[in-house]
């Protein structure tokens, strides 16, 4: 039940690199700006390969990368380098970190994690979206949400009507905004076609570039499909290219005078992956879940799929304090369920007007 798709999608080429976008950084008066908030999201990516890179044991297990491709290709790309962590994701180390924030690196002692006790997609999404989690989300299944997200909020104020929008690659998130109650366009673009990564970039380049957004929301999740098949090279390239399509977004808001220095740019994931033992990589759920379903359970873990509890978060623009961040390597631990309220605050409005127990702004967020 966990699993989306099995549609592989190994077709991916270079396509991202082919969407052309001026990344020059200019300078704007923001005196009077009308803020405006982007949301990116990549489907269960460990922290582990965005804070350490590739993960030699992985890249070096036949039954995660084929010889062929781990000699001539990933090895040389993304562990046979210097930096791994700048190999696979230059630009969320290169420009996120130094001039935003990036939490959840363990190795330096910081937290970041679901508030969830499931661990898994839709109840990831839905505290994501609605800034906390619903313990009666027991499955990834075709239910339309009944709690009211962030998108739904902003989207019924007349500042923000018909300029919140949203594309993702998973078929069920018209079911988790809950395209049935509310007027959210949700994956409109794509017409009856069947969404991929790459559908989803172009499609949410598409929105940015209308001037008539002020929320957007971006959702990939080919790398949890790759993941789930257990084919890290293409996982690996599915991170590569996300990070690649944020160069590019963050050049597009920079450059425009519609979202230079207006916007705050946020990403995440909804939850992570296992670590012990190695092939823990491919799964991810909770004790809870397996609880519930304990012909699903690994015979690797009886307690749940170690660590897929563990996420991370990156943030740069208009509303990013970086300073904000530092007690996430002093004990603080940063939630999935901060995601509404930071959008909100980014947005300059009264987070806690949203609904009573939402998880609290990011200490990084500073309201303008």
């Amino acid at each position: 039940m966990l699993k989306k798709s099995s549609c592989a999608r190994h077709a991916l080429a270079a396509a991202f690199l082919g969407i052309a976008l001026c990344g020059a950084v200019l300078a704007a008066d923001t005196a009077g700006a009308e803020r405006k908030f982007v949301l990116v999201t990549f489907d269960g990516v460990r922290w582990q390969d965005v804070f350490r890179g590739a993960d030699p044991l992985l890249v070096g297990d036949g039954r995660f990368v084929n010889g062929d491709i781990k000699d001539d290709v990933i090895a040389p790309a993304f562990v046979d380098v210097p930096d791994r962590p700048a190999a696979l994701m230059p630009f969320l180390h290169g420009v996120i970190a130094r001039e935003g924030v990036l939490v959840g690196n363990r190795d330096r002692k910081e937290c970041a994690q679901v508030a969830n006790d499931m661990w898994f997609s839709y109840p990831g999404y839905n505290e994501i979206l609605t800034g906390k989690p619903d313990p009666g989300i027991l499955q990834n299944d075709k239910i339309w949400n009944p709690n009211v997200s962030f998108l739904e909020y902003l989207q019924k104020r007349p500042a923000f009507h018909g300029k919140v929008s949203m594309v993702g690659t998973w078929t069920l998130f018209p079911y988790i905004v809950n395209t049935q109650r509310t007027d959210v366009p949700v994956n409109e673009g794509f017409a009856g076609a069947y969404p991929t990564d790459v559908r989803t970039a172009r499609e949410g380049l598409r929105l940015l570039g209308r001037h008539d957004q002020r929320v957007v929301y971006i959702a990939f999740g080919d790398t949890d499909e790759f993941a789930h098949a257990g084919d890290y090279a293409h996982y690996l390239a599915a991170l590569e290219q996300g990070d690649e399509f944020l160069r590019q977004v963050w050049g597009l808001l920079q450059a425009d005078p519609y979202y230079r220095g207006q916007t705050t740019l946020l990403v995440t994931t909804d939850h992570g992956r296992g670590d012990v033992p190695a092939s823990a990589w491919r799964d991810h759920a909770s004790k809870r879940y397996y609880d519930l379903n304990p012909k699903e359970q690994p015979e690797y873990n009886a307690t749940g799929v170690t660590g897929s509890g563990n996420v991370w978060f990156g943030a740069i623009g208009a509303a990013v304090n970086p300073a904000g961040a530092a007690g996430y390597r002093q004990g603080a631990c940063a939630q999935t369920r901060q995601v509404a309220a930071s959008a909100l605050a980014a947005l300059g409005l009264d987070w806690r007007a949203f609904g009573a127990g939402i998880g609290a702004p990011f200490d990084f967020i500073a309201a303008p």
